[in-house]
């Protein structure tokens, strides 16, 4: 795609003052800004700013000199240029290096598409309501007011808004309220200055609304906002926001720099939250937490998405990177330091356990395709910038901080981001500031151990071999679609993670150590970004030291990834990987079940054949009973956090195996079930999964009955699940005839796709729905992460080399830059799950039929 201009290298903002008058009624808006800043380069006769739909009616350009003081520039036509999202404004003068501020008076439309300015809908004492807010990033500032769209262009902001005065109404901005006046029928708005900042983090919110509030130990006032009805369901987040702040003013050594931290809960919004400064904005499920309706998970990620979004506000708000290239400084740290905050705040979690599976392991497997990107990736065109907010960016990018955390130490680390927070405060910086920042603090070649983590796609997978007294290690990248004819000729500086050989790391591709012994586990705690694999015998010896308890919970889980991993891309027979699982029938930690699941699952969507699917339940049903036994379906007084994560795992797998008693009582509860609220949140998933496998018409009903009567965002996230998963192909296909009806919101239109596309039955009749309503998918979610995603819930459901043909045949006439990538990661998802079902189905199907 042709690389767009940076507009930021002609002109620099310095200040705006920005006046908006959004008219929720009709949806519209008009405003006027005055830009102060700098213009920059070659003498020409235009100023360039980013703009997107807007219409202007005046223009006005001044120019500062200092010997001639205040100098109008006469522009004699305005004009916008949509292919280049860009309004110019056209001079009949040369117009010179120098401070210029300019005028403009514009308006604009309130759309649905839940970005730039948007409504959010709800209802209140048995009325419509709607909520105006804002969502400018990536680059949607531009939707809403003229502006230099670049997160390198930072400047101070003073917003006024002009909104509806009633009494219930309430305004929010980045910064507190300056003052309020009754004015033209409505309420003018003035907000103190921002910091320096990008335009992306610029925000606004007003409606009816409710909060909660506390104070820091510092005096930051911190509120969570939500609609009136959903207020009470705040305390959680407001708590948790108060003691994060605490967390980070320590830990990065700067003050939070804004008197006041406003979070807030909105019906409609199509990401998980945004970090705008003092002003962050989530959807509904990841801040409230109602005890009748938020499961443990479900609140622990309340937690973790709070500590990732507040991290923001020192990691992306304060220090920001330079360009969308290196949007990984942002979403990487944030999503690794969430952890850390989280274990902090609530020890009892063990959050590192649970990191390893959640975010380590997903980007492992995100990282695996040949169409994968290296994290810092080149980014030439706006509508390329939402195709990085991905698993690489976001998960690989928290990996490799979480190894090189581990490579300099806590204390380094932590010391280096100080300095570097310092360093850069309020300005702009790319990868190589971070790494020379943490080299100076610690003493260690830091660009040289990362440069290929962040520099090149992939990872290594580590053969370890035994061989006549040597250990030999031989490092490859490894390829999910292993023997497709893939080359790299990339070395990694590779961390052993294994004291006793007495080698840090692997810098060659190959070397041989003297070793008489049994082979060692390499990878030890699993802080590494790569695989590692080993011969059928040392695998057995690791499975004995499982079944003896002889092997940490972190060594447990990178095991069974590690040999599971390279077995379903062609490194290893898939039956050696499972008779590794095998020996884990005495397992109780959740996270290790959480890879067993994720294992199982694997195998019944990619083998799925009715035959297999049968085989493997008296399977489930066996490897599950000693947990199922232990826990119950009752919590006990003194349970750990992890044995409450458990339950729902080893009851679902149960009653997928048809555990006859477990099946038995998920339907009598589900049967005596009035309401959602009539039973626990943690098991509700099971109770529902189960009712769909057994039931019919008669459960569908009273599951859209409770979809439609239920308030909580997160349980219309689970009874999705469930209605999307009947077998009868009549109830399945009235759950896709939803998606497309008021009783299903567009911020929840990719959870119903891709929860059909998981259903075995149904997943031939989502592929033409999706093929029959592209368009209108494309229509409501085009800029949307959702949209982008499509390709990925159809590919993971398929292993044949017909449905490829037909895949093929409907995108590639489809393809555009926002799923130009997802496509073809998702073709190729096709292929290596088409090659290993082709290439180990005899051997699985034996080993499940002969257990």
């Amino acid at each position: 795609m042709k690389k767009v201009k940076r507009l930021v290298a002609e002109f620099r903002p310095e200040h705006y003052s920005l006046y908006l008058a959004p008219d929720r009624e009709a949806m519209t808006f008009a405003g006027t800004i005055k830009i102060r800043g700098r213009r920059h380069g070659k003498p020409s006769q235009r100023l360039t700013f980013h703009q997107k739909g807007l219409k202007f009616t005046s223009a006005k350009v001044t120019k500062f000199d200092k010997k001639r003081g205040e100098l109008q520039i006469e522009i004699d036509r305005i004009n916008r240029h949509e292919t280049y999202d860009e309004v110019r404004l056209h001079s009949t003068e040369m117009v010179y290096a120098g401070e210029y501020e300019i005028e403009l008076e514009f308006s604009g439309k309130i759309t649905d598409q839940m970005h730039g300015i948007y409504p959010c809908y709800f209802t209140h004492n048995g009325q419509d309501k709607k909520l105006i807010a804002t969502q400018f990033e990536s680059h949607y500032a531009r939707e809403v007011f003229p502006c230099i769209d670049e997160p390198e262009a930072k400047a101070t902001f003073d917003l006024s808004l002009l909104t509806p005065a009633g009494k219930n109404e309430t305004v929010l901005a980045n910064t507190p309220v300056k003052k309020q006046i009754k004015k033209s029928g409505g309420l003018l708005t003035e907000f103190e200055t921002t910091p320096k900042m990008s335009t992306y983090l610029v925000a606004f919110v007003f409606g009816e609304l409710a909060y909660t509030e506390a104070k820091t130990n510092s005096g930051v006032v911190v509120r969570s906002y939500a609609t009136p009805d959903n207020a009470k369901f705040t305390e959680f987040a407001t708590e948790t926001g108060v003691r994060c702040l605490e967390f980070y003013n320590e830990y990065f050594d700067i003050p939070y720099p804004l008197p006041k931290l406003d979070m807030i809960a909105l019906p409609d919004f199509s990401s998980g939250a945004m970090e705008n400064w003092g002003l962050v904005t989530y959807r509904e499920q990841a801040l409230l937490v109602d005890p009748a309706n938020t499961s443990i998970e479900m609140k622990q990620y309340v937690a973790m998405v709070i500590a990732h979004e507040l991290a923001h506000q020192w990691f992306g708000n304060l220090v920001t990177m330079r360009w969308w290239t290196d949007l990984w400084l942002n979403e990487g740290f944030a999503s690794w330091i969430e952890y850390l905050a989280c274990d902090e705040l609530f020890p009892q979690w063990d959050m590192w356990a649970q990191y390893i599976v959640d975010d380590q392991f997903l980007g492992l497997r995100s990282d695996s395709l040949a169409n994968t990107h290296p994290i810092e990736v080149p980014i030439n065109h706006p509508d390329e910038i939402r195709t990085i907010f991905d698993d690489i960016s976001y998960q690989k990018g928290s990996a490799v901080i979480h190894m090189l955390q581990a490579y300099l130490g806590g204390e380094a680390f932590r010391d280096g981001l100080r300095y570097y927070l310092k360093t850069h405060a309020y300005g702009n910086t790319e990868t190589n500031d971070l790494w020379a920042a943490l080299a100076k603090i610690s003493g260690k070649p830091v660009r040289e151990f990362m440069h290929t983590w962040v520099g090149e796609p992939g990872y290594p997978v580590l053969s370890v071999k035994h061989h006549n007294d040597e250990l030999v290690l031989h490092q490859q990248r490894f390829f999910a679609l292993h023997g497709a004819g893939h080359n790299s000729d990339t070395v990694w500086q590779i961390p052993l993670n294994c004291p006793m050989i007495g080698l840090d790391a692997l810098t060659d591709k190959s070397t041989s150590i003297e070793w008489s012994s049994d082979t060692p586990l390499l990878n030890q705690g699993h802080s590494g970004f790569y695989l590692t694999t080993y011969d059928k015998e040392t695998y057995a010896r690791f499975g004995a030291l499982v079944e003896a308890g002889s092997l940490n919970e972190a060594e447990r889980l990178g095991l069974l990834f590690d040999s599971f991993s390279a077995a379903r891309s062609g490194y290893l027979p898939t039956a050696q990987a499972l008779n590794l699982l095998s020996f884990y029938h005495s397992e109780h930690s959740s996270p290790v079940w959480d890879t067993i699941s994720m294992v199982l699952a694997d195998i019944r969507r990619v083998f799925g054949s009715d035959e297999l699917i049968e085989a493997m339940k008296p399977y489930l049903a066996r490897v599950t009973a000693e947990q199922v036994e232990r826990l119950g379906w009752e919590q006990a007084k003194k349970e750990t956090h992890f044995d409450s994560l458990l339950r729902p795992t080893v009851l679902g797998l149960a009653s997928l195996g048809n555990n006859q008693e477990v099946v038995k009582e998920a339907l009598s509860r589900f049967e005596k079930m009035t309401k959602p609220e009539d039973e626990r949140p943690d098991i509700r998933g099971v109770i529902y999964a189960t009712a769909v496998r057994k039931g019919g018409d008669k459960e569908f009903k009273k599951l859209k009955k409770f979809y439609e009567d239920s308030n909580s965002a997160s349980e219309k996230v689970t009874l999705a699940s469930a209605l999307t998963g009947f077998k009868q192909p009549e109830l399945y296909k009235e759950a896709l005839s939803l998606i497309k009806s008021p009783v299903v919101r567009a911020q929840d239109i990719g959870y119903w796709v891709g929860y059909s596309f998981a259903n075995r039955h149904a997943k031939h009749a989502t592929w033409q729905w999706l093929k029959e309503n592209w368009k209108w998918l494309e229509n409501s979610l085009g800029a949307e992460l959702g949209f982008a995603r499509m390709p990925a819930y159809a590919a993971r459901s398929f292993s044949d080399d017909e449905f490829k043909k037909d895949f093929v045949k409907f995108f590639e006439p489809q393809l555009t830059p926002s799923i130009r990538r997802e496509y073809k990661k998702a073709l190729e998802t096709i292929e290596w799950q088409a090659a290993w079902r082709k290439r180990d189905f005899d051997s699985v199907q034996d080993f499940f039929k002969e257990r």
